[in-house]
């Protein structure tokens, strides 16, 4: 049987990397305690967008995809899904606001994530959401050219009951007992619990879910703000690297958690710093200019090419609406230009 070691974590030393990370964490989540105050409205508008990116990118992250037009109707509960990727995603959009409203209420247990499970198949008419997986199952990455690859040979099906309970029990005393940097302690549920690959379906999907709600109980809440899935979605290919080298000896309690465990870190340096940097760019926007002036301005400053998305991310003071309105009316001013076409639209100063 697997052994989780929460004491030392398989003797876990942290390097140079590690701890520059968590020293850079601890000083953005100061630089930005004060937001909640100062830019409340702005926040709110973050939120909205942080939602419906992470539904998007850990589905996406699957396979699993809408249009963007379906897309922003499900997440505003204004059309049913009509078929199995929009059942998941609905299940998912569940799951994330129930974590965002009720995470104080949501122990780090099985039922829990159980429960979870449940939510995120409540649409899909699966008799197995909400169960334990009762066949053994393979974990596959996914790369973006469309191949698969055998990552791990996850334990027996029989034995998921136990190693869940004793995870979350390891997990929860390790918190208590604070002799672990808690961030520390959620990569490795992360890891393990992937590891463990207790269900049949919706694991990758579960394990972000645990890392918002985990980062949510310890005090980081950067994930309301800023999509963390997103994050990890740009950097899939990097994802499946971590997850391969720290599940090495992973039966056998010998596994080094370090690799995976500065990947997670480097999740939470870089949505920080995004957090920062929108707050920037609001504080900089001052009243009197126009929208139009507004995104001239964010597209000169990031000087790069961004997307309709992107914008709105950049500028929560306005709507998704009044932003396309004023794309359309800087492009017909030929001030800006489009590149590329579709999802794939994006808008450069000329």
């Amino acid at each position: 049987m697997k052994n989780f070691d929460y004491v030392t974590l398989n003797n876990l030393q942290l390097d140079n990397e590690a701890i520059n990370k968590l020293t850079t964490i601890y000083q953005l989540r100061g630089e930005t305690s004060s937001y909640q105050i100062d830019y409340h409205e702005e926040l709110e508008k973050l939120i909205a967008v942080a939602k419906i990116q992470s539904t998007d990118s850990s589905n996406r992250i699957e396979g699993i995809y809408t249009s963007d037009v379906r897309l922003n109707k499900i997440m505003n509960n204004k059309v049913e899904p009509h078929n199995r990727n929009e059942q998941e995603i609905a299940g998912y959009r569940d799951v994330l606001s129930l974590i965002h409203e009720n995470y104080n209420y949501m122990p780090i247990s099985k039922n829990t994530i159980l429960a979870m499970h449940n939510i995120l198949f409540k649409y899909t008419g699966d008799n197995w959401g909400g169960k334990f997986k009762d066949i053994n199952n393979k974990i596959i990455a996914k790369y973006a050219d469309g191949h698969e690859e055998v990552r791990f040979n996850p334990p027996d099906a029989y034995l998921v009951p136990e190693l869940i309970t004793n995870l979350t029990d390891k997990y929860n005393e390790a918190v208590q007992k604070h002799a672990i940097s808690p961030l520390v302690l959620s990569a490795a549920l992360v890891f393990d619990f992937v590891s463990i690959h207790p269900f049949r379906d919706g694991n990758g999907r579960m394990s972000r879910l645990l890392m918002l709600l985990t980062m949510y109980q310890l005090g980081f809440e950067v994930g309301k703000y800023i999509s963390l899935e997103k994050i990890i979605e740009d950097s899939k290919s990097n994802y499946y690297e971590v997850l391969a080298a720290s599940s090495v000896n992973w039966s056998s309690n010998n596994n080094t958690y370090l690799p995976f465990v500065n990947y997670y870190l480097g999740i939470v340096v870089r949505a920080y710093k995004e957090l920062i940097e929108r707050m920037g760019l609001i504080h900089s926007q001052q009243k009197e200019l126009s929208v139009e002036d507004i995104v001239l301005k964010t597209l000169r400053q990031q000087l790069k090419p961004l997307s309709r998305a992107e914008l709105v991310e950049l500028i929560p003071r306005y709507s998704q609406v009044s932003i396309q309105r004023a794309l359309h009316k800087l492009k017909n001013e030929n001030k800006i230009q489009m590149i590329g076409g579709g999802r794939s639209t994006k808008y450069i100063v000329k």
